[in-house]
């Protein structure tokens, strides 16, 4: 099997490919975390195999197949669950074996209807990397949406949607191993669910967990950020495999929760006294109280997670993050990528 480097190009920080975590329980990692860098999970019991999340597009999803092909030979997967919405989590749907179902959370499957279709960012990939060396902001924007989104072969997606959903919680035996789904969003997205081995002490807990790279909040709350932290932590696992980045266990848990609850202060100062989303980012990014997570990547992710907060602070639904909001956000953190490098 070919390895599996970061798809940006950049040295990799951990170890990428399958990895075996528990018996006969995987991690695919994809490194490093970045944008639609995302892991997913496998877990084979006797004669059948559940498979969580299949990446970003079918020809990332035929290459963790293949590496998993020999563990799955007498085991086939049953069962998919896509743990969430966003679509570097279950665009390769159409590359699972036809006969496999494939679930994930009522609230899941509602906003996976809003999504941006991937024809549609494939062709923002292409504008984008024609536009490369516009001037001013709009080259800036046009360099991150093509670094972004160049790297996957979104025209080729066929979507697959969910068969099946379920709500708050299912038990489901896979080859008699015991395998609990909870659903402890909103928070990421309107729908995040986590995958708990109890036999194996793993949670594949998708994007509730990001190690060493800035998490994003598209939706909220904040509180349920936490509360699902709080949830994870209590089930005393020994392996967590996040949705971005390398293995976790309870002290990446535990630097999330002071990520949450530091920027949660943090910003609301800030909109206290006016600042809008983008003035509180950069300020933040540059105050000692980011000095914990200045060897995340993607500091400039932060100004999602803080727009969010604003909304959530003026007592606002969660944004609706249309093709439209997503250009309007990824516009100004390209602008704060720049002046982060530049200072």
């Amino acid at each position: 099997m070919a390895s599996v480097v970061p798809l940006t190009g950049r040295p990799s920080r951990f170890e990428g490919g399958l990895r075996e975590v528990a018996p006969h329980a995987y991690a695919w990692l994809q490194p490093n975390g970045a944008w639609g860098e995302a892991n997913a999970g496998l877990i084979v019991g006797d004669g059948a195999s559940m498979l969580i999340d299949t990446l970003w597009d079918e020809s990332l999803a035929r290459q963790m197949l293949e590496a998993m092909a020999t563990h799955v030979r007498d085991a086939p997967i049953r069962t998919v669950l896509n743990t969430h919405s966003d679509g570097d989590h279950w665009w390769g749907n159409a590359a699972m074996p036809p006969e496999a179902e494939i679930i994930t959370c009522t609230p899941s499957r509602e906003a996976m209807d809003a999504e941006s279709s991937p024809q549609a960012l494939a062709r923002l990939a292409r504008l984008a990397g024609l536009s490369r060396r516009a001037p001013g902001t709009l080259g800036e924007l046009n360099r991150y949406v093509s670094d972004m989104l160049s790297p996957f072969d979104l025209a080729a997606v066929r979507l697959r949607y969910p068969d099946h959903t379920f709500s708050e919680r299912l038990t489901l035996d896979v080859g008699g191993r015991e395998v609990q789904l909870l659903v402890l969003g909103p928070a990421h997205t309107p729908g995040d669910t986590v995958a708990y081995m109890p036999d194996a002490g793993v949670v594949f807990s998708a994007d509730l967990v990001f190690v060493k790279a800035i998490p994003v909040m598209w939706h909220g709350p904040s509180s349920g950020w936490l509360s699902a932290l709080e949830t994870l932590l209590a089930l005393d696992a020994d392996v967590y495999v996040p949705g971005h980045g390398d293995i976790a266990r309870t002290p990446e848990l535990e630097a999330m929760q002071r990520f949450w609850t530091w920027l949660r202060g943090a910003a609301a100062d800030r909109h206290a006294v006016g600042e809008d989303p983008f003035m509180a980012t950069e300020a933040l990014i540059r105050s000692a109280g980011f000095d914990e997570f200045r060897d995340w990547e993607y500091p400039e992710r932060l100004l999602i997670s803080v727009a969010a907060l604003n909304r959530e602070f003026d007592g606002q639904p969660p944004m609706r993050v249309t093709p439209a909001v997503r250009a309007h956000l990824f516009r100004h953190v390209a602008i704060l990528k720049r002046r982060l490098e530049d200072r």
